[in-house]
């Protein structure tokens, strides 16, 4: 009896330690998974949080570097559009002056063309045998004294008085031969060289038009171009600041979950060291325990037959 009630006892004891030790080792294989798990996705969410760090410092710079350059930009487009527009006013103001000075030349030297004194000399009559007056007018007669003298009273009758006609007559030339000066000459006149000035000016005008177009056409471009790109890096900023704060709490999970999982696989190493003297260091195995039970009832078994033979009882008596 006291054999078999070990023997249960024994096979109970063996059923608990299976059970147990069974238990234990799923359940630390298990734990031991999820930290690796967990450690790796703990450092991944650090790589993750350092690299979206890095991008936004990044992007920041970007954004800082093409407000700086709009800035600057717009300073150097304003200084270029007033600076066009100075030159432009100049251009048109020039242009008006030498319209001007050309007309009262034009005017000038119409009314020149045709004046009976102070008439400009040409190159011809620089002879000094044809210095003074023409032979059409000669000294002492009534057209010569009437010159000098305009209270001159002579010269043809009218009435009661004598009068000398001084007006100027077509052909007639009194101070030498008419002269229309240099205005009309095509590279080296008066008149040709406003219109050259005029020319180069409506030209700086037209220039200048042109290059503030182009340049407040490039500009404008620029700004879009630049806003655009803006645009996106702050949405790309925004949208990696997100995934940061995602990342972060991600790892704050990650980290307590880390640590819990460490304190039950502790526990359960803990659990499985009381396991190891009750299931594995007995000095025996269940098997060798049962074997040597087993051949002790088996030789008890054995020795009560012996006791029960007929053998032994005659010879009892």
């Amino acid at each position: 009896t006291r054999l078999l009630e070990e023997a249960n006892q024994d096979a109970d004891h063996e059923g608990f330690c299976d059970t147990e030790m069974g238990k234990n080792k799923i359940t630390r294989t298990k734990l031991s998974e999820d930290i690796d798990a967990l450690s790796a996705s703990i450092d991944e969410g650090k790589a993750t949080i350092l690299k979206l760090a890095e991008e936004i410092a990044m992007l920041t710079k970007e954004v800082e570097e093409l407000e700086k350059a709009m800035g600057e930009a717009t300073t150097m487009r304003n200084a270029e559009k007033a600076t066009n527009k100075e030159t432009v006013d100049d251009a048109k103001a020039g242009q008006t002056a030498v319209a001007a000075a050309t007309a009262v030349l034009k005017d000038f030297y119409e009314k020149a063309s045709t004046a009976t004194g102070f008439i400009q000399l040409s190159k011809t009559q620089n002879d000094p045998r044809a210095f003074g007056l023409k032979t059409g007018v000669k000294m002492g007669t009534d057209e010569w004294d009437s010159l000098a003298n305009p209270n001159f009273k002579g010269g043809i009758e009218t009435g009661s008085e004598l009068n000398v006609d001084t007006g100027h007559k077509d052909g007639m030339q009194t101070f030498g031969e008419k002269e229309n000066g240099k205005q009309d000459e095509a590279n080296f006149g008066v008149l040709a060289l406003l219109e050259i000035i005029q020319s180069d000016f409506a030209n700086l005008q037209s220039d200048t038009e042109a290059a503030e177009a182009a340049a407040a056409e490039a500009y404008e471009r620029f700004i879009v171009e630049a806003n655009k790109n803006k645009s996106m890096k702050l949405k790309k900023t925004e949208m990696d600041e997100a995934d940061k704060i995602s990342a972060e709490a991600k790892l704050q999970t990650d980290t307590a979950d880390s640590k819990a999982t460490q304190d039950e696989l502790l526990a359960a190493d803990r659990y499985y060291e009381k396991l190891v003297p009750q299931c594995i260091d007995q000095g025996q195995t269940f098997e060798e325990r049962t074997g040597a039970r087993k051949a002790e009832i088996d030789s008890l078994k054995e020795a009560l037959k012996l006791l029960e033979s007929p053998d032994i009882a005659t010879s009892s008596l």
